[in-house]
């Protein structure tokens, strides 16, 4: 049935070297949007210049963007690698511009720069001492995050959003179902927050079981595909891990450590040595799926804990 919600727009802000950044961006917005948009009623939409805004004149390009897209949206996400951008007549780019204005406005800033390694004669000298100017001015005003590849931004980044649309969901009336208000003798919201956690989370877990016993059973199989669905399960812990506040049951650490077995079954190689590099594959990601499930039960030991607190309080 239709239901009522907030929109949340996000603005994507970075130069032209910028364009993995710039697709990874709404796509962990996605996943967001896909696991939060009912039982918070709420969804964000990545909004983008070149596909938000549209010819208009009477004042400098940057003006109208500023106008068209800044003044609408609720935070940005910037990134920066090698170049600054293109000076607008007000600031040194547009990308900074934008991002000054929503400093300006108190609105959040999710700023990140990439140390990931360029090819030399890519970089234009100029665009990079301006950017490096720039990173310094920014030491005393606030945080930056620095990643150094495309996975490394994933994972912050996706940490980062969901930590940060927590904080706006408070503030503007978020968080439960869109239309429903808590009556006395109902649920508390807590407890109602951490049952919703375990069934997206359990979710979760059944098709990533699916998906991986599918093919470590099937034949031929190889690595290649058994890492590509380590490789998402891994985007998707990092999610759950940055929804966790308080990791009083230890299931944060636990998430942490198996994000480590994770990467290291990414780089995992296999030899001619009869099957064992091969087979040490497949048992270390069925291990990592059994350290999954266990946090599943220990999510559980905390809902009945929680849920006894509720009934000898009623």
């Amino acid at each position: 049935m239709p239901q009522q919600g907030q929109i949340f727009r996000a603005l994507i802000a970075s130069p032209s070297d910028c364009a993995l950044e710039r697709k990874i961006i709404p796509e962990v917005i996605s996943v967001w949007n896909a696991v939060h948009s009912i039982d918070r009623g709420a969804i964000v939409e990545p909004v983008l210049w070149e596909s938000h805004s549209r010819p208009e004149f009477g004042d400098r390009p940057q003006a109208l963007i500023n106008r068209q897209l800044v003044e609408n949206c609720d935070l940005v996400i910037g990134a920066f690698w090698t170049r600054l951008g293109t000076p607008t007549g007000e600031s040194e780019s547009g990308t900074a511009e934008e991002i000054e204005q929503f400093r300006t406005n108190g609105k959040p800033v999710l700023l990140y720069f990439s140390s990931a390694p360029a090819v030399p004669e890519s970089i234009d000298p100029d665009q990079y001492k301006a950017l490096v100017e720039y990173r310094k001015g920014l030491v005393d005003s606030g945080l930056y995050s620095t990643y150094e590849s495309a996975a490394d931004f994933r994972e912050q980044f996706q940490r980062h959003f969901a930590a940060h649309m927590i904080e706006l969901l408070a503030k503007f009336g978020g968080g439960t179902r869109s239309g429903e208000i808590q009556a006395e003798g109902e649920v508390p919201e807590q407890v109602q927050q951490l049952s919703e956690f375990i069934s997206q989370y359990e979710a979760f877990l059944r098709k990533l079981d699916a998906e991986w016993e599918a093919e470590r059973d099937s034949e031929p199989h190889g690595t290649h595909d058994g890492k590509y669905i380590l490789d998402r399960a891994a985007d998707e812990v990092v999610h759950f891990k940055s929804m966790i506040t308080n990791d009083s049951s230890g299931v944060s650490a636990e998430f942490g450590d198996v994000l480590k077995k994770l990467r290291g079954l990414q780089r995992h190689q296999t030899y001619m040595d009869g099957g064992v590099s091969f087979n040490e594959f497949w048992k270390s990601g069925d291990e990592v799926i059994a350290s999954l499930k266990s946090a599943a039960s220990k999510l559980h030991g905390l809902l009945a804990e929680a849920q006894q607190i509720v009934a000898a309080d009623i």
